[in-house]
């Protein structure tokens, strides 16, 4: 096993950092116990880190901390099922060419790719679409290695509850080993962009996510339009299409990320170009269509870092939440340049799962790195409470257990379980405690 040096360490927008006693880089199961024997013989916390995307305290600790990208791969595909297992540090941006050769594809994704599988069902990642749910309700199986040092297989059926609460464990059950997921045939996703007016987009969200396949909306604060982003599956033999080489590099890298950057950046020193800056966003944000395998899709080049803060609200209060948002935030006359990302998804049985139990609609608010973030996320927490709004896990939000118990009805279910697999709280840390009590 890897010792790695150990400097401050950071999450992907530098909003939370931390130094940890030790760094380790385990490369084999044998190894991941190993690790687990350090943290318990030294008294200390560990704590597992995937692709360090979160926006949260998740992953941060001042004990041992361990990474799993020595443990990557596919173990095993059932061509039958459709289930297909991996191990646990596999970054979501492989999936796509290790199942390649088997005919599969995930059945969604988001737009960032950098997070491990492990650490995408341990945070409620989730993508867009009314019929799909999030990666942990994608899970139909899991290996777990448990603080007391012994390996377990889980599933629906074998020892349900300790699957059920470490399918969503935010890290604190046990470390995944392994994930077996439902996958379907590969695919291609037919995206077309628009740009349209704000109270047309709202109005037919409801009715327009429930016939496309994956549909979403952007609309930056303070404007009158929304880029309006609709992806329909075509056959994986459907003839791909694009801008081409040189125009995709100068959409995405030069538009979609330099030039969005020097605009971020200007507001952040001058905060009246905001106002300017998203207008200007709003109506070019929308790009060319694309006709390609579903990973090239889903997913998009995030080189301008930020903030965020997302949360999940029932589909059918959308309209009143969307309401109260908007007329706060124009009241108050808040300045941000990135745009709010509105997404559905499907209910599932996940304890932990933002959209446990109701079909949900999703609101993520972003904030440009160089700038405070606090104020405007806050903002908008308090503006989405009276909708019964839950947190995104891996991203900024200020509630803790007294709030969070009212929100998940298996909150209660899940401490029990979390308590019995590491009774001595090993993986345990102090915002882990705020948020579980």
């Amino acid at each position: 096993m890897v010792l790695i040096s150990c400097p401050t360490h950071r999450t992907w927008s530098g909003t939370v950092r931390w130094s940890p006693q030790q760094v380790l880089a385990p490369r084999s199961e044998d190894e991941i116990l190993a690790a687990m024997r350090t943290a318990r013989e030294a008294g200390a916390g560990l704590r597992m880190i995937g692709g360090g995307h979160s926006f949260s305290a998740l992953v941060a600790t001042d004990g041992v901390m361990a990474g799993l990208d020595g443990y990557r791969g596919l173990v095993r595909v059932d061509a039958d099922s459709g289930f297909v297992t991996l191990r646990g540090g596999t970054r979501l941006w492989e999936i796509a060419d290790l199942l390649a050769p088997h005919g599969l594809a995930l059945s969604v994704m988001g737009d960032i790719d950098h997070q491990s599988i492990a650490g995408a069902i341990q945070t409620g990642t989730h993508g867009t679409g009314a019929r799909f749910t999030g990666f942990a309700g994608m899970v139909r199986g899991l290996r777990l290695a448990l603080p007391d040092g012994s390996v377990v297989d889980t599933s629906p059926t074998r020892d349900p509850d300790l699957f059920q609460a470490a399918r969503l464990g935010l890290g604190a059950v046990g470390v995944v080993l392994e994930v077996t997921l439902a996958c379907v045939p590969r695919y291609r996703l037919d995206l077309v962009e628009a740009t349209v007016d704000l109270d047309e987009a709202l109005g037919s969200f409801v009715a327009d996510s429930a016939i496309a396949d994956h549909h979403e909306l952007f609309w930056f604060p303070r404007t009158d339009r929304a880029t309006v982003r609709t992806m329909r599956r075509v056959p994986q033999d459907t003839p791909a299409r694009g801008p081409g080489r040189v125009a995709g590099v100068i959409q995405q890298e030069v538009l979609g990320n330099g030039a969005w950057e020097l605009l971020c950046r200007g507001a952040s020193l001058a905060p009246a170009l905001s106002r300017p800056a998203a207008e200007l966003a709003s109506r070019v944000f929308a790009g060319p269509r694309v006709l390609d395998d579903s990973a090239a899709v889903f997913t998009a080049p995030r080189r301008v870092r930020f903030h965020e803060s997302e949360w999940a609200i029932p589909t059918e209060r959308l309209g009143e939440a969307f309401t109260a948002l908007r007329a706060r935030l124009t009241a108050e006359d808040v300045r941000v340049t990135f745009p709010l990302e509105i997404r559905r998804a499907a209910p599932d049985d996940v304890w932990l799962s933002t959209a446990y139990g109701r079909d949900t609609v999703y609101l993520a608010a972003h904030r440009y790195h160089r700038e405070d973030p606090g104020p405007y996320l806050l903002l908008i927490q308090r503006i989405l409470a009276p909708f019964t709004a839950r947190p995104h896990w891996g991203k900024q939000h200020w509630l803790g257990a007294p709030q969070l118990r009212e929100l998940y009805p298996r909150f209660e279910d899940f401490r029990a379980v979390r308590a019995a697999a590491d009774p001595e709280g090993m993986l345990m840390t102090p915002y882990l405690r705020h948020l579980l009590g």
